[in-house]
């Protein structure tokens, strides 16, 4: 038996709030109560039960907080909702300066050894310019700058101008055409033994071969094509990126389906895979061009109100596509201002649940 509020009451009867009501009192509920309770002959100020001894005062809700670490919609295990994601181990930013110094060292090292090979094979077949054999003489000098301690870019700066130039403009060219042009990513994803041991010297892929290069990895998966991003200067990097890969980024979110309470579809996280390759304005573009967050919207909206889910599965499931995006995108306030949305309207729909429901929060 539930003794209604006196506010509520006097909607219920008709009259007006008396605040002299006292709990216990027939006038403290409605006529229906009423006169159930007085055939079970209930008396004015006295307790509930057959001898009287029961509560006076009606129980009164206990007000709850909705982010509690343990609530309504609180799991021990995370909903398996195929947006978990495993977390990057931490890595200090010394560390990894330290790790990229020491592999790029071991590379010049790797350059010199090649570069030593060739000039001497160039020698053995019958090369007797004097450019080679001075190359030759520098190239063989310069291992002393590689026998102790030394800055990174020491060993390229012990050669003489004229030996680079030479190396990198006449013996390198030819090899490095030949090797673009029989490289085949589907046998050899890796492009690594044909150009990375040369960038030292080069610095970049030559102009001379872009158009090979481009032609092979054009249309070609993530694993083949992020090494050349170090490998192209900037500027072939953004015409390459924007005639091949944002076209099929967006092709892919144009495609995507949201699927709550589970995600099946897993273009947003090879999207964002791709995303430390391109500019943080590129990857938003193409979520605003496939009308991404108004889809992600309106998949949310039409599970939290035909399926009801609990307030902690809702979160989880916002709070899994947040964590697809990378720090970048998080950090932009348009981004941040849509997954935001999806929160809020979490909380309102939950909200309204609760008042039919008739928590009071």
């Amino acid at each position: 038996m539930a003794l209604l509020q006196p506010s509520f009451n006097g909607a219920l009867l008709g009259k007006d709030d008396d605040d002299s009501l006292s709990p216990g009192t027939y006038k403290c509920t409605n006529a229906a109560v009423a006169k159930m309770m007085r055939l079970w002959n209930y008396k004015d100020g006295s307790g509930l039960g057959a001898h009287g001894q029961g509560i006076i005062v009606p129980i009164q809700p206990a007000a709850r907080r909705r982010r509690r670490r343990a609530g309504i919609g609180h799991r021990e295990k995370p909903y398996d909702n195929g947006l978990q994601v495993a977390p990057t181990p931490p890595v200090e930013d010394e560390c990894l300066q330290l790790e990229a110094v020491a592999a790029a060292l071991r590379l010049e090292r790797e350059c010199h050894e090649k570069t030593l090979t060739l000039l001497r094979e160039m020698k053995l077949q019958g090369d007797s310019s004097a450019e080679t054999a001075d190359a030759l003489a520098a190239i063989v000098k310069s291992g002393e700058v590689l026998q102790g301690k030394r800055a990174l870019g020491a060993w390229k700066a012990a050669l003489p101008p004229s030996t680079v130039r030479y190396i990198v403009h006449k013996v390198l060219p030819p090899k490095l055409a030949v090797e673009a042009r029989e490289w085949r990513p589907s046998w050899d994803p890796d492009c690594g033994d044909s150009l990375r041991p040369w960038i030292p010297l080069i610095g970049h892929l030559p102009e001379s071969l872009y158009d090979i290069v481009e032609g092979k990895i054009s249309g070609a998966s993530y694993d083949i094509i992020w090494p050349w991003k170090d490998y192209f200067d900037p500027a072939h990097w953004e015409i390459f990126a924007k005639r091949h890969v944002l076209p099929q980024l967006t092709r892919l979110m144009r495609e995507l389906r949201i699927t709550p309470p589970k995600q099946t579809d897993s273009s947003l996280l090879m999207v964002m895979s791709w995303a430390p390759l391109l500019h943080a304005e590129d990857v938003l573009s193409i979520l605003e061009e496939a009308e991404f967050f108004d889809k992600w919207e309106s998949a949310l909206r039409h599970w939290l109100q035909s399926a009801k889910p609990s307030y902690g599965e809702a979160v989880a499931w916002c709070t899994g596509w947040k964590k697809l995006f990378t720090p970048e995108l998080v950090a932009d306030e348009h981004v941040l201002a849509r997954l935001d949305a999806g929160a809020a309207m979490v909380d309102q729909e939950t909200q309204d649940l609760d008042s039919l429901l008739g928590y009071s929060w």
